[in-house]
């Protein structure tokens, strides 16, 4: 049985690609005759029910128990994990853990929750189905297994394999035979091209889940074969919409992403509409010649043709200084002509956010804002007002630990979150802690109203909420204009010593009863017993906008 878990921290509805990718691996390796899999992805439920999970687990009764750790799971395994093990009647079964909190946390899953199970490292495809398949045959020496880490039972001592990339062009295809509702609430669905990243060097960014060396050169696609059938068998199942799980949809050598995009394109495949992210540099590109710039247009123009609705782009910030510290390794002007591009062919476009870092001043932050509202950037943003998230092992906390040792100050606190990886901290400039304080409480308030209203209108032409999608997605990017412009103002009250506080509070509230109004009339149609509880949770949170604002 493998199990991918949920957070409600993060409320979704949708598809965990990796339970149905090392699924596809599982079912690959094994006939259904030698090996019965069972899948139960957490997020269909909408909900951290760990007594529904330990029932299905005594239901099933299964030999072996894999589970995945998504972010903000981490706590809720820790509190329930003896539970689930105890559900398991078998007292040799093997229990595996994996996913981005395995990966990062591997010797605290082993010290502190469970010592004899074993934590696969990175991508699971080829390691998962070998370790079954030497745990089947009675091995007890799983080291020819790559990117494993376990506790030798014999000698009791932690063992680490070394890790290997996964060669995408030879993994069986993705296995989604348990996405049944998740499909037919209108979830997102996700389809892999590729994995890594060919820039890889933000210095926010934790490298080393679908990577080892956090390097550009460990960028891979999979063959446009392999993803015509995927695509296929999801056409198959009746889903015509979904989002490319890459992070980098365009990334690596150009003549290679047109083979890869021509190839795909011109096999006979039924209609689709979709949604990618990409890098800045894959869109436009100052440093291209006439020639390299109207072939990377005729790529983006040929994609739109085909169905591409909207693409998600790591802007991050619109400062210079900011893109810099970021090492993001675009200008502001190229992201403004990607959006433009994408935005002239019809495409949609969202972009990431990171506001605040603990090195960032006033003026970095007003400028990007300025910039972003000027050129119609702030109404897309993922989070307008989002912080950096200072991870543990990310080159930015290289460089923020290099700035306290010079300055014999502490900002950040040395002991992370293990649900989100994330070192608190607080900023080197007071002026820009104030300003955060303030923008941090509203937040935390509204999350439970924005984080759902976000996630219930990025997706597709339709998503969740059929035709109603387009006033909730109207909603929030007047939101995102609103809050961007009650930021700049306080700023602009700070700047010449006047309170801010009290006009930035009346102007959030003003604009969150505007978005809890909307997303009433645009989910109140689609409340009932069969809705997901992500929606319901939403609308909670709106026809209580009164119990937020005071939170």
């Amino acid at each position: 049985m493998a199990v991918s878990l949920y957070s409600e921290r993060y409320p979704a509805i949708g598809e965990s690609h990796g339970l149905s990718a090392i699924a596809g691996s599982l079912r690959g390796a094994f006939g259904e005759a030698e090996l019965q899999v069972a899948l139960v992805d957490m997020v269909e439920w909408g909900e951290e029910n760990a007594s529904r999970l330990a029932h299905v687990v005594s239901e099933f009764q299964p030999d072996i128990l894999a589970i995945g750790l998504q972010y903000g799971t981490f706590s809720f395994l820790q509190k329930n994990y003896a539970n689930l093990r105890a559900a398991v009647r078998r007292p040799d079964a093997l229990v595996v853990f994996g996913g981005p909190l395995a990966t990062y946390l591997s010797d605290r899953l082993i010290n502190e929750i469970a010592g004899d199970a074993v934590v696969i490292l990175g991508e699971a495809d080829e390691a998962l189905p070998e370790l079954v398949r030497a745990w089947v045959s009675g091995r007890s020496d799983w080291s020819s297994v790559a990117g494993l880490r376990y506790r030798d039972r014999v000698r009791g001592v932690d063992i680490a394999t070394p890790r290997r990339l996964v060669d995408l062009k030879a993994v069986p295809p993705p296995s989604r035979l348990h996405l049944n509702r998740i499909a037919a609430l209108g979830g997102e669905i996700f389809v892999e091209t590729s994995r890594g990243c060919s820039w890889a060097a933000c210095t926010f960014c934790l490298r080393g889940l679908t990577d080892v060396h956090g390097r550009g050169f460990e960028f891979r696609r999979k063959s446009a074969e392999a993803v015509a059938r995927d695509l296929t068998e999801l056409a198959a199942r009746g889903i015509r919409e979904v989002t490319i799980a890459d992070e980098d949809f365009l990334g690596g050598d150009l003549g290679q992403t047109e083979e890869f995009v021509y190839q795909l394109l011109a096999m006979p495949l039924p209609q689709f509409r979709f949604d990618a992210s990409a890098t800045i540099h894959s869109i436009f590109s100052r440093r291209d010649t006439p020639g390299a710039a109207g072939r990377r247009k005729a790529l983006v123009e040929a994609l739109a043709r085909a169905g591409l609705q909207k693409v998600f782009l790591g802007i991050e910030s619109c400062s210079p200084t900011q893109l810099k510290r970021y090492a993001k390794g675009h200008t502001r002007n190229e992201a403004v002509a990607a959006a433009e591009l994408l935005r002239s062919l019809g495409v949609r476009v969202e972009i990431g956010v990171i506001l605040f870092d603990p090195l960032c001043t006033l003026d970095e932050i007003e400028d990007s804002l300025q910039f972003m509202r000027q050129h119609n950037l702030a109404s897309v943003a993922s989070g307008i007002s989002s912080e950096l998230r200072l991870q543990t092992s990310s080159h930015y906390l290289d460089v923020l630990r290099k700035y306290e040792r010079a300055r014999d100050v502490a900002l950040h606190d040395p002991v992370f979150d293990p649900d989100t990886l994330m070192h608190s901290y607080r900023f080197a400039d007071q002026e820009v802690q104030r300003l955060y304080d303030s923008v941090q409480l509203w937040n935390r308030r509204l999350h439970p109203l924005y984080y759902p209203s976000k996630s219930l209108s990025r997706f597709g032409a339709t998503g969740a909420l059929g035709e109603s999608v387009q006033e909730l997605r109207t909603a929030t990017n007047l939101f995102r204009d609103e809050t961007c412009d009650a930021i700049l103002s306080a700023i602009r009250h700070a700047r010449v010593g006047r309170d801010f506080r009290t006009p930035f509070d009346l102007d959030i509230e003003a604009t969150a009863r505007r978005l809890a109004d909307a997303v009433v009339r645009a989910l109140a149609r689609r409340e009932g017993p069969d809705a997901h509880p992500v929606i319901g949770r939403a609308l909670v949170a709106a026809r209580n906008v009164d119990a937020l604002l005071t939170a």
